[in-house]
């Protein structure tokens, strides 16, 4: 198993292609030349985490960009006001890890409050967990809408492998203090990984779904140029499937309560029969199931580079156009980037196809 292994990998760049811009024509509207309608951005906060997931980034040579490169917490909230006055429905924040940002159940406090033109903005968020113990309470009484907690292991050896920390008492006790908060749903994600957890997957999900989380599992996908990426280590949707339909005791069905997909890239299925029918479960397959032809997102990273595609590493720079603040040329900024999305990754089972960049320096 490779995980333990990823110090050895070489350097990543710090450089990225810019979009060209594009000049201004009238409303923004985000629609891509696809047709498709962005109404999801995903925000990284901080380009920092406290764990060193071996999927994200290598153990060492991360150099993170200076505090003054990051968004501030004003530039943030003038932002996504922006977007959601464009369409945007829903902003997720991420990192890095989101809750080692300063100042962030002030900042959901205030996004909370946002009315865009699709009506009040649902602000959710992504963590690794360590730290809800202290801030689950905090950040529901402040708007938080909804959580999403990486999980990858059950059992502490496997979760400090991963992680590169031991922590993993920390993280169900973060989760119970979420519960008690009153968060409700919480998403569950957890990293497939053949010859690692592949073994544990069921047990993961009957475990989420005994709490009331909801389960999700995703692909492992080649990122940092495919360094991080193992060809032989990628579990397919489909294997992922069978997995949990062999652990429930029943055949998984298309979920219809919001459709196959929701506003996410997570495609939906529910149990259909036995003591555990109804619970749902979640498969993010970038590798084997494309869901790009639905793709309606964009991320900014914590420096401000707007992203079309996770699988790209071409942006275009917002943070000038908010220093100072030129609404105009913000527009024709993003109005650039979304004009070059794409119809469709280019992701390879092999490894290529995938960004330069690390997973932490997008945005998760």
């Amino acid at each position: 198993m490779t995980l333990v292994q990823l110090s050895r990998t070489r350097p990543v760049p710090t450089g990225a292609s810019r979009v060209p811009l594009a000049p201004s024509q009238g409303p923004l509207e985000l629609v891509d030349p696809q047709a498709r309608r962005v109404k999801y951005l995903r925000l990284s906060l901080t380009d920092r985490c406290n764990y060193r997931c071996t999927y994200c980034m290598p153990e060492d040579g991360i150099e993170h960009r200076p505090r003054g490169e990051l968004l501030t917490l004003e530039e943030l909230g003038v932002l996504v006001r922006a977007f959601a006055a464009w369409g945007v429905e829903r902003v997720r924040l991420t990192g890095g890890e989101p809750t080692v940002r300063q100042g962030l159940v002030e900042l959901v406090a205030e996004l909370a409050e946002i009315h865009g033109a699709s009506g009040r903005l649902q602000v959710v968020m992504t963590t690794n967990g360590s730290r809800l113990r202290e801030l689950a309470a905090p950040l529901r009484a402040a708007g938080l809408a909804g959580l999403t907690v990486s999980l990858d292991s059950l059992r502490a050896d496997r979760f400090a492998a991963i992680t590169r920390r031991d922590d993993l008492p920390g993280v169900l006790a973060g989760l119970d203090a979420a519960a008690d908060a009153g968060f409700r749903g919480i998403k569950i994600n957890t990293v497939a990984v053949r010859g690692f957890n592949d073994d544990e997957l069921g047990e993961l999900a009957l475990w989420a779904w005994e709490r009331g989380h909801v389960p999700r599992f995703i692909e492992m996908m080649p990122m940092s140029g495919g360094r991080l990426f193992v060809p032989g280590e990628l579990l397919p949707a489909a294997e992922i499937r069978a997995r949990i339909a062999d652990a429930a005791g029943a055949p998984l069905v298309a979920d219809s309560g919001e459709g196959v997909r929701g506003l996410g890239p997570a495609s939906y299925w529910r149990v259909s029969a036995g003591p555990h029918a109804g619970r749902r479960v979640g498969v993010i397959a970038a590798m084997t199931e494309n869901f790009c032809a639905a793709c309606n997102r964009l991320r900014v990273s914590a420096t401000g580079e707007l992203h079309n595609c996770l699988a790209r590493d071409d942006t275009g720079d917002l943070r000038s156009a908010l220093r100072p603040h030129d609404p105009g040329l913000l527009a024709a900024r993003v109005r650039a980037v979304l004009g070059h999305k794409q119809a469709g990754h280019e992701f390879q089972r092999d490894g290529r196809g995938g960004p330069e960049k690390p997973m932490i320096r997008i945005g998760g």
